[in-house]
């Protein structure tokens, strides 16, 4: 008799999580590696994908035939439009059935148990996201380039060019600002040449100087942080406008964004009940429950 298992990938811009569970929902293993946002290309995520699948099935003592009966759920970051989820749709891959959405919708439906309510990650992009009688509503979330306000990439970004800057003159002498020029040589111009090729990734990877120096008084971190605090509570309050009345804030920056918020949001905020990963399983079940793969 072939058991089936159901696999959960929580696909983001600075790592791809995944989870193996069983029937019954038991943890079986999980898996980590590298980023698999599909903006850096179908390909590069697929494989980024199947490498954490590939390690949760090793840490469950398992053959890699078990995906063969096995109904995979991918939350993906980079997923603006339906054409790169029917491409991973249609992409050749050994699973038994393949649910796909983005990180916000697996999100939401693991922090709220697949009730109605909203989430906004904060993490190297943001975005806001609500689930009203089994509808999702976007806000947000349109990439590095036009959105991600509040995020670590945003607050990365935000603090090179402040950093050029203060180097210029244009700003007051700070010390945030020449810990990042330190970065570059004290060049512009090699800020300049890093800046062509950065990726969201490497402006996130910005974002804890900031906080760092911000919870050291540093003026410059500090009004940072402010900004990417008005910036998230508009969000937070967007999402609330859809219609829901719990919000939970996720992401790996939420924890260093969390002490600039103000009070008057207090009341949207919950914990959440579950994770991306229990999200995208949950999806990958109603999936396979449904016949439907395209979600």
């Amino acid at each position: 008799m072939t058991v089936e298992m159901f696999l959960g990938i929580d696909g983001g811009g600075t790592n791809c999580r995944a989870r193996l569970v069983d029937a019954d929902g038991t943890v079986l293993g999980e898996g980590r590696a590298g980023p698999s946002n599909t903006t850096l290309g179908i390909d590069q995520a697929f494989g980024e994908i199947l490498k954490a699948a590939y390690a949760a099935c090793d840490q469950a003592g398992l053959d890699k035939s078990t995906f063969s009966h096995t109904h995979a759920g991918f939350g993906l970051a980079g997923l603006p439009d339906g054409r790169d989820r029917n491409r991973l749709l249609n992409y050749p891959h050994p699973f038994a059935s393949l649910a796909v959405n983005t990180d916000a919708h697996t999100a939401c439906l693991g922090a709220h148990g697949g009730r109605n309510g909203g989430i906004v990650i904060f993490g190297t992009g943001s975005c806001g996201y609500a689930i009203l009688e089994g509808r999702g509503h976007n806000v947000g979330g349109w990439g590095f380039r036009l959105s991600d306000h509040a995020s670590g990439a945003w607050v990365g970004k935000r603090a090179v060019q402040a950093a050029l800057q203060s180097f210029d003159g244009i700003l007051p002498p700070s010390t945030l600002a020449e810990d990042i020029m330190a970065e570059f040589a004290n060049s512009a111009e090699q800020a300049v040449i890093w800046a062509e090729t950065a990726r969201p990734v490497d402006y996130g990877a910005i974002a804890p100087k900031v906080v760092s120096r911000a919870e050291s008084g540093d003026a410059l971190a500090r009004n940072l942080m402010l900004q990417a605090a008005e910036e998230a509570t508009h969000l937070i309050q967007a999402v609330a406008a859809k219609g829901v009345a719990q919000i939970a804030c996720l992401g790996g920056f939420f924890k260093y964004l969390s002490p600039w918020l103000p009070d008057k949001i207090n009341h949207l905020l919950v914990t959440a009940k579950g994770d991306p990963l229990d999200g995208a399983i949950r999806m990958a079940r109603n999936a396979q429950a449904e016949g439907n793969t395209n979600v």
